[in-house]
Parts: structure tokens; C-alpha cells; sequence
């Protein structure tokens, strides 16, 4: 019996520092579970992006059957503005790979990449239309790979781009006026009006072809 008590005894001391101790850190406990949510809000936010990658480079490698009269385009952002290539200029879009600076080229060229065997030129659109340095932090975390066995560049971007079927009605005439009055805009194919959105589509082969004029 004197045995059976102590245990009861022992086991009451226990359950009362368990409880002290508890009582002791609810801090900790709250940080414990904030913790856990976020590292399950950004594992989630992975495969989402994940999962938008595949669904776009498998839109990328399908036979494009396009619409008569309908573009379909590559969205993505550069600072607080969207733009846009045809689908057809585009080969893959893949995490940004490690980028070795070449010297004495143009600032806007962040330098060289490996892509799957193939030494390709990094160029970053918002340092090409001078965005303010505050514009673009932490905006590079894919590139786009242009589809060209003459220019081998690829194009950074801060997500993963979007695809977006257009009708030729809703491309900015107003564009063209632009275009040909800026010889250094020549590579402006329009701006596409869309809900509240408005992209800017360029034809990135005559842009970095003008480049190299």
C-alpha cells in the first residue's frame, strides 16, 4: 500500500512541473506553432509554383492550335508592369541557374548561364527600361528561355509566367504609333488591353537582334 502511494505521490509531483512548466512558456509554444504554420505556408507556396512551371512549359512543348484572329502570349512582370511574348518565341522557363557576370558587356546583361549544355546570356528588362533600383529587389527567381539557335539569351523574371490567350481586337493600335516613332522601341509590338490590365508585347528576337546592331 505504502508503495501504491508514493507512485500516486510521484506521479501528481509530475503532472504539477509538466503544468508549471507549460505555464512557464506559452511564448514559446505560440512561436512553436507560428513557426510550423510557416514553414507549411511557404512548402505549400513550392508546390504551387512548382506546379505552375510544369503547367506552363507543358503548354510550351504542346502543338499551339491558336484561334484564328488570337495570339497566345507569355505574360510575366518587370517592377510594377507586365510584359508579354508570343508563345512561339519561347522554348522553357526554368529556376534561375547560377549566372557568371561577363565583363565589358552591356549593363543590362547579368551574364552567362548553363541551361541544359547551352552557355546562354541573362538579361534583365527592368535594368534595359531603367527601373529604379527599388523596383527590382528580389525580382529574379526564374528566366525565360528564348526558342533560337542564332541569339542563345534567356530573360529574368520574379514568377512564374503566365500563358494568356488574346484576340487581335484587344492589342493598343495606339502601339504601333509609338513603335515607329522611337527607332529604339522598334521591338514593340503593341499593348494589350485586357480587364483592368495593360501588357506590353514585344518581340524580344528583333530586340536583342537591335541590340546587337
Amino acid at each position: 500500500m505504502a508503495i501504491g502511494k508514493n507512485l500516486k505521490k510521484g506521479n501528481k509531483k509530475e503532472t504539477s512541473a509538466e503544468k508549471e512548466i507549460k505555464a512557464e512558456s506559452p511564448e514559446k509554444a505560440v512561436v512553436e506553432k507560428e513557426s510550423v504554420k510557416a514553414k507549411s505556408e511557404a512548402k505549400a507556396k513550392q508546390e504551387n509554383q512548382a506546379q505552375s512551371l510544369n503547367q506552363l512549359n507543358h503548354d510550351l512543348e504542346a502543338v499551339q492550335q491558336v484561334e484564328e484572329n488570337s495570339r497566345m502570349l507569355v505574360v510575366f512582370p518587370v517592377g510594377q508592369e507586365e510584359y508579354a511574348f508570343e508563345i512561339g518565341q519561347i522554348k522553357e522557363v526554368v529556376p534561375v541557374p547560377p549566372i557568371s557576370p561577363v565583363p565589358q558587356t552591356r549593363p543590362y546583361i547579368l551574364g552567362v548561364a548553363n541551361v541544359r549544355g547551352n552557355v546562354l546570356a541573362v538579361i534583365d528588362l527592368a535594368k534595359k527600361f531603367g527601373r529604379k533600383k527599388g523596383e527590382q529587389e528580389d525580382y529574379i527567381n526564374y528566366v525565360i528561355v528564348i526558342k533560337s539557335e542564332e541569339i542563345k539569351v534567356a530573360v529574368a523574371s520574379s514568377q512564374v509566367p503566365e500563358t494568356l490567350m488574346i484576340a487581335e481586337s484587344q492589342i493598343d493600335s495606339t502601339a504601333d504609333v509609338m513603335r515607329k516613332t522611337n527607332t529604339e522601341q522598334n521591338f514593340i509590338n503593341g499593348v494589350v488591353k485586357k480587364d483592368n490590365r495593360m501588357i506590353v508585347l514585344i518581340d524580344v528576337l528583333e530586340m536583342v537582334d537591335g541590340d546587337q546592331e
